[in-house]
């Protein structure tokens, strides 16, 4: 069943990501993969950070592609490519290379893509167009996308927020064009970017650094290529235009910036599309949400005029070119500012209510921790309708842990709780979901579901300690999700929703997070009544 593959795609970057993440954190020293600010006026950090989240989105792309999808040529095309692109990235992260030398990776890894298959072969507005236009063509703008990708990766959440916006639009148009091919790489992506954000968003405790951004550029490109120029696409040619107009609008304005101020062309400034949002006195999250807010507007009009004629789809862009860019020379010609900083500090005022009932806190973790326990175990029980494969997969899993755990003999204790937990949380959801049919929208468990939600929004805000905490790309995530996902008409089985399945999902895993930050006893406890649960499924054999 094609639909279950989206899901099983999604779910495997995910968990993958969220186990690999914390890792490459603790271990980016070691591998030499450290962003040091000093010496440096355009970063905005101030002390170092690990620049390995970049493999944490890597590495979960690759096992849901390799597990998901069956060889052929597209596949070892897109992934010898990504590996060329992404191996002189990390040069560059641990090495610092010179623009010409980044340039060379990319060119390299552009052109073995283009080999394998990745060309523009419909040009917009020429009929029968020459295959050396068709190769420049798509030469200029695979490398235009790379670039634009890696400029925007300059605030926490931006690239990867931006990028997964992309691919969510690419993953529905793909789904819709039956390119199952197209959409479970843009699943597995999106799944490893949702992961990545939990640990990216402001203030941020780990970058993609340059192997990141230049695999999503490259990514996300060849995804549109290929989407739109299947044979049997109906989409116009310049979808993969409309889908990444916001990097490729990006190289567009620094080029101009930096022609008019006679600064060379390649090497870092502060001139990108994000740093002069920032010169009117926004906040950085501010930023963020500026252009998540402007990406969301040109996805919109992309799906819009999809199927449109190539006048009608570049007339767009250049019209939402013209318009943003010309909006904001205006604001600086004129000297506009907003006032970021009494936002920020209402924003902590705010904070402020909620943090004066903090002597719950201390109660916090073993509530949740109660609480996630027990939705486990009754999940696990009334799972009578999980089909007997999965059931067998869960029992392996829950015996793999148990021996690990063994063996361990205490170390690895929170990468232990993170494999226990999201895998019984996913199991007992599905099995849960499927076994309970059709219900209600506003039944009793769902009125008890959006209460818990809710009362953990507020928990995590009635501390100053940065145990965990919610962020304006979390919501977006969620947003995506739980909007989308109910339009895919996923078949997952009788009675099944995907959207509810999926917000349960992820209601469990942020409340598994969220004990799990309480600390060693806390990390123990949850493991322990997740490997129950998954063993409780065992009764429905």
């Amino acid at each position: 069943m094609i639909q279950l593959l989206y899901l099983y795609s999604f779910f495997i970057g995910l968990l993958s990501s969220l186990i690999l993440i914390p890792l490459l954190v603790k271990y980016a020293s070691k591998l030499g993969l450290v962003d040091n600010p000093v010496g440096s006026l355009r970063k905005l950090h101030k002390a170092p950070m690990p620049r390995s989240g970049g493999l944490g989105i890597i590495i979960p792309t690759a096992i849901a592609i390799l597990v998901i999808l069956p060889w052929n040529d597209a596949i070892l095309s897109f992934l010898v490519s990504s590996l060329v692109i992404v191996g002189f990235g990390l040069l560059d992260d641990v090495m610092e290379l010179k623009p010409a030398q980044k340039l060379i990776g990319q060119t390299l890894g552009v052109c073995l893509a283009m080999v394998g298959g990745m060309v523009i072969s419909t040009v917009p507005f020429i009929d029968d167009a020459p295959i050396w236009m068709s190769y420049a063509l798509t030469f200029v703008f695979v490398m235009a996308v790379i670039n634009g990708v890696n400029f925007s990766d300059g605030m926490d959440g931006l690239a990867a927020g931006t990028t997964l916006m992309a691919l969510v639009v690419i993953f529905l148009l793909a789904v819709a064009s039956n390119n199952a091919q197209v959409a479970i790489i843009a699943a597995s992506i999106c799944a490893a970017l949702v992961g990545f954000l939990r640990f990216n968003t402001h203030p941020a405790t780990i970058f993609m650094g340059d192997a990141g951004s230049q695999f999503l550029g490259f990514s996300v490109a060849w995804l549109a290529i290929t989407l739109s120029q299947a044979e049997a696409s109906t989409l116009t040619p310049l979808l993969p235009l409309l889908i990444l107009g916001i990097p490729i609008m990006d190289v567009l304005q620094v080029v101009c910036v930096r022609v008019k101020k006679k600064l060379p062309l390649p090497g870092p400034d502060k001139e990108h599309f994000h740093h002069q949002i920032a010169k009117l006195g926004l906040t950085q999250a501010s930023v963020v949400a500026t252009v998540y807010i402007l990406q969301l507007i040109l996805l919109f009009g992309a799906f819009l005029v999809k199927h449109d004629t190539d006048t009608t789809a570049f007339g767009f862009y250049v019209f939402y070119l013209a318009g943003v860019l010309g909006l904001l020379y205006l604001a600086h010609m004129q000297g506009w500012t907003v006032g970021g900083a009494k936002a920020f500090e209402g924003h902590n005022r705010r904070n402020g209510v909620f943090r004066r009932v903090s002597a719950l806190h201390p109660y916090s973790g073993k509530f949740y921790g109660a609480v996630t326990a027990g939705l486990l175990w009754v999940f696990a029980v009334i799972s009578t309708g999980m089909p007997k494969g999965l059931i067998y997969i869960a029992l392996i899993v829950a015996i793999s842990i148990v021996s690990l755990r063994l063996i361990a003999k205490g170390r690895w204790t929170l990468l232990i709780a993170r494999v226990s937990t999201y895998t019984a949380s996913t199991f007992c959801v599905y099995g849960m979901t499927l076994s309970l049919g059709p219900q209600d929208l506003f039944g009793i468990f769902d009125l008890f579901l959006i209460s818990l939600t809710i009362l953990l929004a507020i928990s995590i805000r009635t501390t100053r300690k940065k145990y965990f905490w919610l962020t304006p790309q979390d919501l977006l995530v969620l947003f995506f999700v739980i909007l989308l996902a109910p339009s895919l008409s996923l078949d997952l089985g009788p009675g099944v929703n995907a959207g509810a399945l999926v917000y349960k999902t992820i209601l469990l895993l942020y409340l598994c997070e969220y004990v799990l930050a309480r600390g060693y006893l806390a990390q123990k406890r949850l493991t322990t009544a997740a490997l129950f649960s998954l063993f409780l499924l065992s009764i429905n054999l």
